[in-house]
């Protein structure tokens, strides 16, 4: 069980960092791409990280992340009958990621203290990078393994 909870935990990290990167931030994905980022990117900026919609559970903006993370968690439901730790871990990993994610956006002081990656994500010169939200686990295993890969096979070129 405790290798379920575990697995899914990085699941929902690597999860979080691809959806993140590939589809919020695809610009051949119309719907996903102007509700993320010309929305939430454009305000974030320029009002110093804060982002208003947040405020209210049951805006537009809400409305539209908590259905994209409801959906996770029903195209996941079949897991539940195999692997329910997996499952319900998943689960969690969504609804922490909404509170964090919105926390942030409603207390930009906090989010600068305490995820410094997201907020460089959206304040940064460059908003391509820092995909992980609520940890950047996936980003930093990425970035070593990069480098490393850049240096043994750089010799051979």
């Amino acid at each position: 069980m405790l290798t379920q909870i575990i697995l899914a935990w990085f699941y929902g990290h690597i999860l979080e960092y691809f959806l993140h990167k590939y589809v919020l931030h695809n610009r051949k994905i119309r719907l996903t791409f102007r509700h993320h980022f010309r929305n939430h990117h454009k305000i974030s900026r320029r009002n110093g990280f804060f982002d208003n919609r947040y405020k209210s559970f049951f805006s537009k903006n809400s409305f539209f992340e908590v259905g994209t993370l409801a959906l996770l968690a029903v195209l996941h439901l079949p897991l539940a009958a195999f692997y329910p730790a997996a499952y319900f871990t998943l689960v969690w990993s969504v609804l922490m990621y909404y509170v964090i994610h919105r926390k942030m956006h409603l207390d930009p002081s906090w989010a600068k203290k305490w995820t410094p990656w997201h907020f460089e994500h959206h304040m940064g010169k460059y908003q391509n990078d820092w995909w992980g939200v609520r940890l950047p686990i996936v980003d930093l295993g990425v970035k070593v393994f990069g480098k490393l890969w850049n240096k043994l096979f750089r010799r051979y070129n």
